[in-house]
């Protein structure tokens, strides 16, 4: 169902498809980066975890914290998606009559639901992170994931805003609830003792793991379904 929200945001936005294909394809561009999206938003991270003590795990866990809360909040996101009732997404609505913009392609993601946006989960909740941790950092990632996020998706036919709208205040709830339940003292010092004992082992994996989530987690889906397709057939 398309609410009357989601017609006010669209309908404006589309009565600017294929008015400039530059634009359009500027857009479609923004939209595919990684290192725009992403990469931004891990960058800024990256220095809010080490800026105080130097090293990747401190003392309030804050980094372990949120790539916890982010691998939590993907999940939720992609079991909501998978779970809720399809929705069709704007490029495959006949209903609304969607001006598909310049190099969309509109069957990259048929049979994807699309409410809520997996996007809007992870990148709120890693926005809601670094808003934790520094206020001005934190409101600069909110407006990042916003405009350069989410809107070009809306923009594109991917998503409609009150997938957007869902998917941000779910992962806005789960990270503010993974940065703020205990952590077991145990655990915190068996961390502690694994980064001084083996740095390298866990600046690796640090390393890893942020990048897929820089990616949504592309690379590690695209792994996951080539390891099915080999194992139990196309």
């Amino acid at each position: 169902m398309t609410t009357a929200f989601d017609l006010a945001i669209m309908e404006p936005l589309n009565a600017l498809s294929r008015v400039s294909m530059t634009a359009d394809k500027t857009i479609y561009v923004i939209a595919q980066s990684d290192l725009l999206k992403g990469g931004v938003l891990l960058a800024l991270l990256w220095w809010c975890w080490t800026r105080r003590s130097g090293t990747l795990i401190g003392p309030d866990l804050y980094s372990v914290r949120t790539i916890v809360g982010a691998l939590i909040a993907i999940a939720v996101g992609r079991g909501l998606q998978n779970f809720l009732p399809m929705r069709l997404r704007p490029v495959h609505n006949p209903d609304i009559d969607f001006v598909v913009p310049h190099d969309v392609n509109a069957w990259a993601v048929d049979g994807w639901s699309s409410f809520p946006s997996d996007h809007a989960v992870l990148f709120f909740a890693l926005a809601t992170a670094l808003w934790w941790a520094n206020r001005t950092v934190g409101i600069v990632a909110f407006l990042w994931t916003l405009v350069v996020i989410c809107l070009p998706r809306v923009y594109l036919g991917l998503h409609y805003p009150t997938d957007i709208l869902a998917g941000g205040v779910v992962g806005v709830l789960i990270m503010i609830a993974v940065l703020t339940v205990p952590v077991p003292a145990g655990l915190r010092d068996w961390l502690g003792r694994m980064q001084a004992v083996r740095p390298g082992l866990v600046y690796s994996l640090g390393f890893l793991v942020t990048l897929q989530m820089a990616t949504l987690f592309a690379n590690m889906r695209r792994l996951i379904d080539g390891a099915a397709t080999v194992l139990l057939g196309p």
